[in-house]
């Protein structure tokens, strides 16, 4: 969506990555009403699942400034889908796929007709357009401690056609760290990527010893001027600390 760019160089991303992101981005804007609008956009998602095939869904994310009541999709096979209000703000609506939700095959492309309903009153449709792309999600070489154990470092094989990477890590249901979107500056591109976080940070923000689960997302935009997203992938790797 327009504006995604900045709200990534910002903290914290929802799941989806980029939803509550831009919840969290904009809290701090104000912006008199003048109209009623909203931005809309479907992306494709990839995960491996537990078999360790490549699975997808398409994640539907519609914001504005203006509070809505309501946000429905319909794809281009006329199925409707009403979207979750985040945080019963009115603000930003989004899907929250279940694992039935993903399949062995891309979503189907085509213009998703958004409607959304606002506080006044006033009904406005939207359409964004999926194209038939797919980001695969990156193969994690390898996670493990430093060999004096102050340091945990992630490292996966480049993604082709990726522009950015961002990285979570989860205890449970607990954020014990997040890495904003950031990009391979390298000349040439590297083949493989590594990052590096203090053990004490993960420790300390989630809340201890267990299991961490590294999530790292790759972002693909429709275009060079990183406004709409194109599609997303997801893989995971859990570490005992």
């Amino acid at each position: 969506m327009p504006l995604i760019i900045k709200l990534l160089q910002m903290k914290k991303v929802h799941l989806l990555t980029l939803i509550a992101l831009i919840m969290l981005g904009l809290s701090g804007c104000e912006k008199a009403k003048v109209t009623n609008e909203a931005t809309a956009d479907v992306f494709v998602k990839a995960i491996k699942n537990a078999q360790g095939t490549t699975v997808y869904t398409a994640i539907h994310s519609v914001f504005s400034y203006n509070v809505m009541k309501s946000v429905s999709v319909t794809s281009p096979g006329g199925a409707t889908l009403q979207l979750t209000n985040f945080e019963n703000g009115g603000n930003s609506f989004f899907n929250e796929p279940a694992v039935t939700d993903y399949s062995t095959t891309v979503p189907t492309a085509g213009a998703y007709t958004y409607l959304a309903k606002f506080n006044d009153g006033e009904e406005i449709t939207y359409t964004n357009t999926l194209a038939n792309t797919s980001l695969l999600p990156a193969s994690i070489t390898s996670l493990q401690k430093s060999a004096n154990g102050d340091t945990v470092y992630i490292k996966w094989d480049a993604i082709a056609t990726t522009h950015a990477y961002q990285l979570k890590v989860m205890k449970g249901t607990t954020q014990a760290y997040y890495q904003p979107a950031f990009a391979d500056g390298s000349v040439p591109l590297k083949s493989s990527l590594r990052l590096g976080i203090p053990v004490a940070t993960l420790l300390s923000s989630g809340s201890g010893s267990g299991t961490y689960t590294f999530e790292l997302t790759g972002l693909l935009f429709e275009s060079t001027t990183y406004d709409y997203i194109q599609a997303i992938s997801t893989a995971t790797q859990d570490i005992a600390l």
